[in-house]
């Protein structure tokens, strides 16, 4: 275990199965924004049960937050974007880049994903589980789609002093949220809104809805400007779940 100057306690694993599900198993054990940290993941996972690649060098980790009755559920709805800001707030701190952030939980880089983020719920708590590209090289078959910083500068970086400061940011954010200061860092999202303007699909279910996507609204949802028939203008609609593609313009 560590503990640093911004007092978040690290506890460091070699090999896990899961930080989101050791924490689900062991919380108890453990205080609110405790940070579970791990070199590989054996059992890590993603929304919808997509892929994940765990590897060396990634900033692996978990941490939770107890569950209060005087905060509404809609609320801890906005967490993912909350752990968004805050990855990209405290990246910034170590190295300054043009950071982007993904509706709903994804950070990108140089339009490739450099973080990905799964909160789950269990008892009464909310997990943030977090895995981040630093130290560690892409295999061929993700450069396409994924990038680190290591590889972009060519150097390497010290992932306690990152985790720390996205957690940090992370409880700023948060108090911030409690104090009823949402407007605000909905404000600095959309500044950041990697999908504004873009031509995106979005699939939930068996539906596929086309359109332009806006900006992120007051309830953490993905607004989409959708083309109707040529006598129409486009109507604007609002999605609080699915999983956003980008439309790949062919020449």
């Amino acid at each position: 275990m560590k503990e640093n100057k911004e007092n978040v306690k690290i506890y460091k694993f070699d090999v896990i199965d899961s930080t989101n599900d050791y924490l689900r198993r062991d919380h108890n054990n453990h205080e609110e924004f405790d940070v579970i940290s791990a070199e590989i993941q054996t059992h890590s996972k993603a929304r919808r049960n997509n892929d994940w690649v765990s590897l060396e060098g990634m900033a692996t980790f978990s941490f939770f937050l107890n569950e209060k009755k005087e905060i509404k559920m809609e609320d801890y709805l906005k967490l993912p974007l909350l752990a968004g800001l805050a990855v990209i707030n405290g990246l910034k701190k170590v190295e300054n880049l043009d950071y982007k952030f993904k509706w709903t939980n994804d950070v990108y880089l140089e339009n490739k994903k450099l973080c990905g983020i799964l909160m789950e719920k269990a008892d009464d708590i909310y997990i943030v589980g977090i895995g981040l590209n630093v130290n560690n090289i892409l295999p061929k078959f993700l450069e396409n789609k994924a990038i680190s910083l290591t590889q972009i500068k060519n150097k390497e970086y010290e992932i306690d002093e990152i985790i720390t400061n996205i957690v940090y940011e992370f409880k700023l954010l948060f108090k911030h949220l409690e104090n009823g200061f949402w407007k605000e860092i909905l404000s600095q999202i959309n500044e950041i809104n990697y999908l504004k303007n873009k031509n995106i699909e979005l699939k939930f279910g068996n539906e596929i809805i086309s359109g332009i996507a806006q900006d992120i609204n007051k309830d953490g949802e993905i607004e989409i400007s959708i083309p109707q028939n040529e006598k129409q203008k486009s109507v604007i609609k609002s999605f609080s779940v699915g999983e956003v593609f980008e439309k790949i313009k062919i020449f």
